[in-house]
């Protein structure tokens, strides 16, 4: 095939269950990647093409190692630059806000630098910033900074300059010194760091590891022997609470503690370990805590340990309170970042009205950058987010669109754009939008191809590419690619019969559900103190725009009002009596590590390693089950630690994984793979879909069962041994919920589910209601958030927020039956059902 500059140009894509195929995309067009979740989608787009990017331009640098492995493809032609902009949301930093990130917050911090106004300290007298600086300056020199200051055109006296660097909360000059710019403190829990009714030897100091109490018994007796505290080795199996109490306070603020070192005022405190110098539980899980948190996910490990409370210095303000003294319009800097988008908007609005021509002259460029940013949000569906609101909350679908519209503002060209189901979290009504601003991608130059199950997305594409038919092994295949008219006669397409057929039918059986929970006068947020009662023995949708207040209803108000005993602690919630277990299936992620897998996380993975172990016990060989574990030494293969690959890490880019060498990817040492059923390993198992390894254990009750519920959730097709942190979040949340399915014996159990159809193709939305529909026969109640028509279609009840995002929405709007909804003249979804 010759090189063609209007098509990008795939030969040969083999990769996982990709069967050998050629596939092209036009230059300068909008192209959908669609077809059944599983089929192959993500193995062409990002196991090959943008993989092969990658490659191809760290090899241009000459910085390339030899061992990064080569996708399984045969030729590539046309390529250029690539973005690729998936589901997976790595950024943790608590710094990282939606303001900073979308850079509205440099531009509002350079508009409080130019054209802000203060009181000056001295005379008290209102001081322009842009005036001020129009007098002689002088540099005066601080320990972390060096002060630029002015005189005060009133009264003369120095008055410190203010800069872009003191609107910013990750500055020295700008950051409350309390809280370091976080605009929250942790405080401990004292109940969870320490249990008075157990001893220290049974654990009684929660923050201390497994086995620390070797360590630590001895050298506590030695702190206290030193302060003549009465402490003595068997004292250590007593519970911690009939012991004395200034023990109690040397366990857990240490030897340098204030109130301990007052026993004895004139000995100074131990220096070292062997004289019985002793950290203190508290001191030692604060250290930790600073060590750690700034490290992605380490703090989760303590994080139980602690409550978040708002700065009581800057009052979760993040700034120094000298700087919010600066004044734009009347109004201090962080009264802006509380604001959402659209809210920001019009504030921009009232303030090119409200300040005078110079003003505006000065701020001309930095107002219209922000309205752009503004705008490029606004389009993507994202109007209703706070600048305040951290980057790490942020759902997949946001992070993703958030990303979209900085490549908007970045006005680039000649790049090749792929995005994966940006549609993910979006209510219908902003779809459009969505599409629009990609095609605005298009319209600069750029290349656009998108991973999509949505059918107004499909439809509104410039060329459109089809794999499947089915997932797995029985996916891989080119069904067809071409324009959306050819694609609607293409017999073999799944997604070309749903979209034939995208006409909803509404549920018209519903069931009535006798029993309510009931929930009044909500007001967090943006709740605008509304009342609802949700059926119980039902499917119930809670449904509205982005930003609405659907998860400030279910999980601030619903889940904040019970405690662990699924007991009511407020006034607002009635009804929970009526249910005996609690299920919540987020959209956090399933795991952080390689290690965590669907075969672990439902615990088959347990089950399979009793089983081989069984089977070398046939085979006359001592195994045990955990040494068909590949995270325990034993088994597991020595080089790669169980991982199967080898990390590499590259100059400039993200690190590289290559095959180990030693155990050619299969994880285990020869002894463990010597160990077969039906002429399969541990390893090969692993590798197996859901579906195979069904096939494979069919006779094996115990082992069947689990694999059934995450076949008949639509799941068939995922590999046992994929890694959860390669996994989507529909993916994710569909696995936690087919690990509940195993225990759904027990009745009146209610699950809460958030948007369990992301990521899932329309054909698999069924298997979805199917096994919910299930659950709510056996007498359970599920409560779902969601977006996708096909399940709010055939939910038995609706309770519709809105009508808009943010200070716009939180009002209840609708509630009823499919067909109430669509008859209520107030519904926004009305029109799409």
């Amino acid at each position: 095939m010759l090189k063609n500059n209007k098509w990008i140009m795939i030969k040969g894509a083999r990769e996982n269950n990709l069967k050998n195929i050629d596939v092209k995309f036009p230059r300068n067009k909008m192209s959908v990647v669609t077809g059944v979740s599983g089929s192959g989608k993500s193995s062409l787009m990002f196991n090959i093409f943008c993989q092969e990017g990658e490659r191809k331009f760290i090899s241009a640098t000459g910085k390339a190692p030899d061992k990064v492995k080569r996708p399984d493809y045969d030729n590539i032609y046309g390529l250029a630059p690539i973005i690729s902009v998936s589901q997976n949301n790595y950024n943790n930093n608590p710094r990282s806000t939606v303001g900073t990130y979308s850079e509205i917050y440099t531009y509002l911090r350079l508009l409080y630098t130019a054209i802000g106004e203060m009181e000056c300290p001295h005379c008290h007298k209102k001081i322009e910033l842009a005036k001020m600086r129009t007098l002689p300056a002088s540099i005066r020199e601080d320990d972390s900074y060096n002060d630029e200051m002015y005189l005060c055109p009133e009264c003369r006296c120095p008055v410190e300059n203010i800069t872009m660097a003191h609107f910013s909360f990750n500055t020295t000059a700008g950051a409350c010194e309390k809280c370091m710019g976080l605009g929250e403190v942790v405080d401990p829990i004292y109940d969870k760091v320490v249990d008075h009714n157990l001893s220290i030897k049974e654990g009684g100091i929660k923050v201390w590891k497994k086995g620390f109490v070797w360590h630590f018994g001895p050298l506590l007796v030695r702190a206290a022997k030193y302060y003549n505290l009465p402490l003595e080795t068997e004292d250590l199996e007593r519970p911690i609470g009939e012991l004395d109490e200034m023990v109690k306070h040397l366990i857990l603020f240490g030897t340098d503690d204030p109130k301990i070192r007052e026993l004895c005022p004139d000995k100074p405190a131990p220096i070292n370990m062997k004289d019985g110098r002793y950290e203190g539980a508290i001191n030692s899980l604060m250290r930790r805590y600073e060590e750690e948190a700034q490290e992605d996910g380490r703090a989760e490990d303590i994080s139980m340990f602690f409550k978040s409370m708002t700065c009581p210095e800057c009052k979760g303000t993040r700034l120094k309170k000298s700087n919010l003294e600066v004044m734009v319009n009347n109004t201090p800097i962080h009264h802006v970042f509380t604001k959402s988008i659209k809210e920001l908007v019009k504030w921009i609005n009232r303030l090119k009205a409200s300040i005078s021509n110079e003003y505006l002259e000065i701020a001309k460029t930095i107002v219209s950058d922000l309205e752009e940013r503004c705008e490029s949000l606004c389009n993507v569906g994202l109007g209703y987010l706070s600048l305040d609101r951290g980057f790490s909350s942020l759902s997949g679908g946001e992070a993703q669109r958030m990303r979209l519209a900085s490549l908007l503002n970045a006005d680039l060209s000649g790049m090749i754009c792929v995005l994966d189901e940006p549609t993910s979290g979006l209510h219908p009504k902003d779809t459009d939008k969505l599409v629009n601003s990609i095609k605005q991608l298009c319209d600069l130059g750029n290349t656009v191809i998108v991973i999509e199950h949505d059918l107004d997305v499909i439809k509104e594409a410039d060329y459109i590419v089809d794999i499947g038919p089915e997932a797995g092994s029985d996916g891989g295949y080119l069904i067809f690619e071409g324009t959306i008219y050819d694609f609607l006669k293409c017999e073999e397409s799944i997604t070309a019969k749903w979209l034939k057929n995208d006409k909803k039918e509404l549920k018209t059986q519903c069931r009535k559900g006798d029993k309510q929970l009931i929930i009044k006068n909500a007001t967090a947020n943006n709740l605008k103190s509304i009342s609802t009662a949700i059926p119980l023995n039902t499917i119930t949708v809670i449904a509205g725009v982005s930003g609405s207040g659907k998860s400030t209803l279910i999980f601030n108000e619903l889940l904040n009002s019970l405690n662990t005993d699924l007991k009511c602690e407020s006034e607002k919630l009635e009804g929970t009596e009526h249910i005996n277990r609690l299920v919540v299936v987020d959209q956090k992620a399933m795991g952080k590590v390689s290690r965590s897998n669907a075969a672990t996380y439902t615990k088959v993975f347990d089950d399979i390693r009793d089983f081989f172990k069984e089977e070398a016990k046939k085979q006359g060989k001592n195994i045990k089950a955990s040494d068909f574990s590949f995270n325990v030494t034993g088994g597991r293969c020595s080089t790669c630690k169980g991982t199967g690959k080898i990390k590499i890490q590259m100059h400039f880019m993200k690190a590289q994984f290559i095959t180990c060498s030693s155990c050619r990817g299969k994880r285990y040492n020869e002894r463990i793979l010597g160990v077969k059923y039906k002429g399969y390993n541990i390893a090969d198992v692993l590798e197996m879909t859901v579906k195979e390894a069904r096939n494979l254990f069919y006779d094996i009750s115990k082992i069947r069962v689990k694999l059934d519920c995450l076949y008949n959730i639509g799941l068939g097709y995922l590999k046992l041994g994929q890694p959860a942190d390669t996994l989507s979040g529909g993916e994710g949340q569909r696995i936690k919920l087919a690990s509940e399915l195993t225990l759904s014996k027990n009745k009146n159990t209610l699950y809460i589910l958030d948007e369990p159809s992301r990521g899932l193709h329309e054909n698999d939305t069924e298997k979805l209601m199917n096994i919910l529909n299930q659950l709510v026969e056996k007498g359970n109640s599920v409560i779902m958030i969601e977006h996708n028509l096909s399940i709010i279609s055939k939910a038995d009840w609706i309770i519709e927020l809105g009508p808009w995002g943010g200070d716009k929405g939180g009002y209840l709007i609708a509630e009823g039956t499919p067909q109430a909804i669509r008859e209520n003249p107030k519904s926004i979804l009305k029109e799409y059902l």
